[in-house]
């Protein structure tokens, strides 16, 4: 469905854009990465893939609007996201509303891809190439592929704790 990896020493996000139709069948491209532009969490980044149509879009709302637990999504959510604020810190969502983090790690997968990213970096490759390895390993991942750098230029943005584009070929 997807391949989002993060590479927290050069703050660069990276993703496939194959749209998922719910079978190997493509069905275009969207963005699976975005750079949140309001308040609170204004300058992060957000990777998240789902196969669940709609829920990608549903997800960055609620980050966008501040992660209200009162505005929580469906009760039965189906996705994985990387959040990284500002300040680098890593927060991981697994078919949940609730944040595991911040995390600490030279490089972060996920998506049906992340396993096959994560291999490559382990041998050798840059992001980029490790993104690249996942489309060539994983049918539900696909050209073109997007990045976004962290701008930790806005210092106003909230921590939280637990207790424009780019495209290469």
């Amino acid at each position: 469905m997807s391949v989002i990896v993060y590479d927290a020493k050069r703050r660069l996000m990276v993703a496939d854009s194959r749209a998922y139709s719910g079978s190997p069948h493509p069905m275009g491209t969207k963005m699976k990465i975005h750079r949140i532009t309001e308040a609170p969490f204004k300058g992060a980044l957000l990777g998240i893939t789902s196969c669940v149509p709609g829920m990608g879009e549903e997800f960055k709302q609620w980050v966008t609007e501040g992660m209200s637990k009162e505005a929580f999504g469906p009760s039965n959510p189906d996705f994985e996201a990387l959040l990284v604020l500002t300040d680098g810190s890593v927060i991981y969502f697994n078919d949940a509303y609730y944040p595991s983090g911040p995390l600490e790690s030279d490089y972060f997968t996920i998506g049906s891809g992340g396993k096959y990213a994560l291999g490559a970096i382990r041998a050798g490759a840059d992001v980029f190439g490790a993104v690249d390895a996942a489309i060539q390993c994983d049918p539900f991942c696909g050209l073109p592929v997007v990045s976004l750098q962290l701008d930790p230029a806005d210092t106003n943005q909230l921590s939280l704790a637990l207790p424009e584009t780019s495209v290469a070929a």
